[in-house]
C-alpha cells in the first residue's frame, strides 16, 4: 500500500510539477517576447515644411497729400486819405469861371479891317463882359455862351459899332444879354480901310479854363 501510494504521488506531482514549469516557462517567454519582439512603431513623419507665406501685393495707399499751404491773411484794406470836400459856392466864394478869348469873324466887309486891330478892341471890353456874367453867376452855373453880330462903320480914324443884336444865348436873362451887347459900346474899333463897313461875329463863353463849350 504504502508502495503504490508513492507512485501515485509520483506520477502525480512530476506530471503536476512539469506542467507547471512549462506554463511557468510560457507564460515568461510571451512575456518576455511581448516587449523585445514586438513590432516597433514607426516614427511619426516630420511634418512637411511649412510653406513661406504668399506676399501680398501691397495694398495701394492713396500718395501722400501735401498739406495744405496755409491761407493768406487778408490785407487790411487801404483807406484813402479823405478828400477835401469841394468848395462851397457860396455867395462869397469866387466863381472860377471866365470870360474866354475867342476870335472874332468878319462875315462881311466893304472895307478892309485889320484882324489883329478888331481882336484887341474886342479884348479890351473883356472885364466888362465878365462883369456882365458874374451879376448872374450864382443864377447860372456851369459854361454859357453869349453870341452877338455887329456892324463897324468908320468914323473919322476910328470905327463905331451899329446895329447890334443878339445871335443866341444860353443863359436866358435878357439882362445878361443887354449888359454885353451895351460892353461893346466902350469899345475903340479900328475903322476899314477904304471906307465902308464890316459885319462881326462875335462869341463871349463863360466858363471855367480849360473847359469844353456848350
Amino acid at each position: 500500500m504504502a508502495s503504490s501510494h508513492r507512485t501515485v504521488v509520483h506520477w502525480l506531482l512530476i506530471p503536476g510539477l512539469s506542467l507547471g514549469l512549462f506554463l511557468l516557462f510560457t507564460l515568461g517567454a510571451a512575456w518576455v517576447t511581448r516587449f523585445t519582439d514586438a513590432p516597433e512603431l514607426p516614427e511619426p513623419a516630420a511634418p512637411p515644411p511649412a510653406l513661406p507665406p504668399r506676399a501680398t501685393a501691397p495694398e495701394p495707399t492713396e500718395p501722400s497729400r501735401l498739406p495744405a499751404p496755409p491761407l493768406p491773411r487778408p490785407e487790411a484794406p487801404v483807406h484813402e486819405p479823405p478828400r477835401a470836400p469841394p468848395p462851397r459856392q457860396g455867395f462869397d466864394a469866387p466863381d472860377p469861371r471866365r470870360v474866354e478869348v475867342v476870335e472874332p469873324v468878319v462875315e462881311a466887309s466893304s472895307g478892309r479891317i485889320d484882324a489883329e486891330d478888331l481882336r484887341l478892341a474886342i479884348q479890351s471890353v473883356t472885364p466888362l463882359v465878365q462883369q456882365c456874367f458874374q451879376d448872374a453867376a450864382q443864377r447860372n452855373r456851369g459854361t454859357h455862351e453869349v453870341k452877338l453880330r455887329f456892324t463897324v462903320e468908320g468914323e473919322g480914324s476910328e470905327g463905331k459899332m451899329n446895329r447890334g443884336e443878339l445871335v443866341s444865348s444860353t443863359i436866358p436873362d435878357p439882362m445878361v444879354q443887354a449888359c454885353v451887347l451895351d460892353s461893346l459900346l466902350d469899345a475903340r474899333f479900328p475903322a476899314p480901310h477904304l471906307g465902308g463897313s464890316a459885319t462881326v461875329l462875335q462869341p463871349f463863353r463863360f466858363t471855367v479854363p480849360g473847359d469844353a463849350g456848350p
